[in-house]
């Protein structure tokens, strides 16, 4: 198989993509197609080494995995170890146990498979994962393994035949994750077989499913427009849009254009590609997949928030010798043993699952053990109040449940019934449940009832659509109903407003119209603002770790600028003014996160029950004094 350095100038544009969008750079906001790029290239050359040896007679599965192994596992499992050393060290019991349960997963291939059942790849909680990247590497291998069972049942066929049963399988599985994405987007993102077509894709280029470009002109076409999607990609998409889906064609089209053109002869494109700068990065790139994103995570944990421009950059430098080294150290020693006894496939089958073994036996011990809270003198966690007061599954609708799982005002009423006062409305997602156990608290002493409408990851925004939360429109377009029908005279209206911002999910224009909408209706409305959110995941480990009752929130006033102006006519209470100080030498404001009578956050950024009535009680005037002033 002869050695093309395109691909490997590929590899760069790809890792650069990854490298630079979780940086956070905001111009790289489809920065994330870079593993979609990475899986096309996958395709196409294990495609191309299986034809090869088909071809020649002496394909062997043996051989096949030995490859493998030499190629992907000894510096993923330096990576794994180092890793788990910090780990050891800086995580908290809880974070611990969540590290070990994705490191055992990591070892056995399935980590794309616990983060399905888990989590979503953008939640908040994800960013301190140091494996979470690892979900690609978890799907490039199950595929590694189903992948030559498949060749090799078809090898007493010809050509024509593999290449019309890998179109029918990449048609099924674009066709499957076409229709995941939009009622199940994690599990499209994720999983293997809503993502198997982009594998395959490069492997039906391998073999020779689509023509050779001959003439000159025709290649550079295609060589430029492969290099446009990529681009078009990168700088357009957004973590918003719905991934994997349609919008994947784009970035997958583009590489595979862009391998096909260099396969057919030389382009504009390809010379850039393999300008020895740019082929350097792509030899080193699987090595800076591999180590980025922990050296980032452990990063933003030493520091307890994002880190600043010159931070960032210089942790970029750090991670580009590190993947140096780990390339010329582990990648390319363990490619080629300098023994025979390191070629035969019975010796190296032995010592990857001996290592595999001792790996996953390090992440059941952390997950038996709790996280090892032993580690740490005097550790006592606290259980904070307030989830249990959002009525989650009836009045705080997850992700999974239809609107009509609502179970109306009789029965999500804040309060007692005080039958001569007017009612509101508290409309929003788990920003605005949290304010439910102080809205309790002061419910007797409010001049209405209040009933309570929320739903997990779904802001207050008519006729919005929201990728991860395919329930949340019609959630939302329920709410003029339910507020004719109840006689509602106001609305309080709150969210994540920065988060929906970040993945460029809050549509300014739409939030202006249901508030000019409502306005209209004669309907008075509060908008509150963005509240503190955190990096870490549990404030008394904050407070442990960091000896601090403060902590830097990574959400500022900025957050709230776009919310007032699409809110003109509501009155806006900015609630992180009731616990942080800004500084105007600091990006983050410093807020108190706790007191003498408990914590305020139960998590990186829920009200507890006593952050929620300390926030209620506060602006309770503000609360009040919005239904009085009806018939004025």
């Amino acid at each position: 198989m002869t050695y093309r350095p395109d691909i490997d100038g590929l590899r760069a544009v790809s890792i650069l993509s990854v490298l630079l969008f979780h940086a956070k750079f905001s111009l790289f906001s489809g920065g994330y197609i870079g593993v979609d790029v990475f899986f096309v290239i996958s395709g196409y050359l294990i495609g191309s080494i299986v034809l090869h040896d088909a071809q020649r007679g002496t394909f062997s599965l043996a051989t096949f995995y030995v490859r493998r192994i030499r190629r992907i596992l000894p510096a993923l499992f330096a990576a794994l170890a180092v890793t788990a050393v910090f780990a050891l060290f800086l995580l908290s019991p809880q974070d611990l146990k969540g590290f070990s349960q994705n490191l055992a997963a990591t070892t056995l291939f399935s980590s794309n498979i616990v983060y399905y059942l888990k989590a979503g790849y953008f939640e908040n909680a994800a960013e301190m994962n140091p494996l979470l990247h690892t979900w690609s590497l978890g799907v490039e291998q199950q595929f590694y393994i189903v992948f030559p069972l498949v060749l090799l049942a078809l090898l007493p066929y010809r050509r024509p035949v593999w290449i019309a049963v890998l179109l029918t399988a990449a048609a099924a599985s674009f066709a499957l994750g076409v229709s995941l994405v939009r009622d199940h987007p994690v599990a499209a993102f994720y999983l293997l077989p809503p993502r198997l077509w982009e594998l395959v894709l490069g492997a039906l280029l391998a073999f020779g499913a689509v023509p050779d470009i001959r003439r000159r002109a025709v290649r550079e076409l295609a060589a430029t427009l492969g290099a446009a999607l990529i681009l078009v990609s990168v700088f357009a998409l957004s973590e918003a849009t719905a991934f994997p889906g349609y919008a994947a064609l784009l970035p997958c089209l583009g590489a595979a254009l862009l391998i096909h053109a260099g396969r057919s002869g030389a382009t504009a494109v390809g010379a850039v590609l393999t300008l020895r700068p740019v082929v350097f990065i792509g030899l080193i790139s699987y090595s800076m997949y591999i180590w980025h994103w922990p050296l980032m995570v452990f990063a933003r944990f030493h520091k307890g928030r994002d880190l600043s421009t010159k931070e960032t950059l210089i942790l970029l430098v750090v991670i580009a010798a590190v993947s140096v080294l780990s390339w010329r150290l582990i990648e390319v020693p363990f490619r080629k043993p300098a023994t025979e006894t390191g070629r035969r496939p019975s010796k190296v089958f032995a010592r990857t699952g001996w290592v595999m073994a001792g790996l996953a036996a390090i992440g059941l011990l952390g997950h038996l053990t709790n996280g090892l809270p032993q580690r740490f003198a005097d550790y006592t966690p606290q259980d904070i109040s307030g989830r249990e007061f959002y009525k989650e599954y009836t009045c705080f609708l997850e992700t999974d449940q239809p609107p009509e799982a609502w179970p109306g005002v009789e029965n999500c009423r804040i309060g007692p019934l005080k039958a001569e006062a007017p009612t509101a409305l508290l409309w929003g997602d788990s920003f605005a449940a949290h304010y439910v156990p102080g809205l309790q608290t002061v419910a007797d002493t409010l001049p209405f009832n209040i009933v309570q409408y929320t739903a997990s990851g779904c802001p207050p925004i008519r006729d919005l659509p929201v990728t991860a939360r395919p329930n949340c429109q019609d959630f939302n377009r329920r709410v003029e109903e339910i507020i004719d029908r109840n006689g509602i005279r106001t609305v309080i209206m709150a969210a994540r407003w920065e988060w929906y911002m970040d993945t460029n999910a809050l549509d300014l224009r739409r939030l202006h119209e249901t508030v000019e909408a409502l306005l209209n209706r004669g309907i008075r409305i509060v908008v509150l603002g963005q509240s503190p959110v955190f990096r870490f995941r549990n404030p008394y480990d904050h407070t442990y770790f960091m000896k601090s009752d403060r902590a830097y929130s990574i959400t500022g006033h900025a957050a709230d600028q776009p919310v007032i102006a699409a809110t003109q006519g509501a009155r806006f209470v900015d609630t992180s003014d009731y616990f942080c100080e800004p500084d105007p030498c600091k990006a983050h404001p410093l807020c108190r996160i706790r007191d003498d009578q408990g914590f305020y956050f139960l998590d990186q950024g829920h009200f507890s029950t006593r952050g929620s009535t300390l926030i209620v009680q506060s602006i309770q005037e503000v609360l009040s004094a919005s239904d009085r002033s009806y018939g004025e």
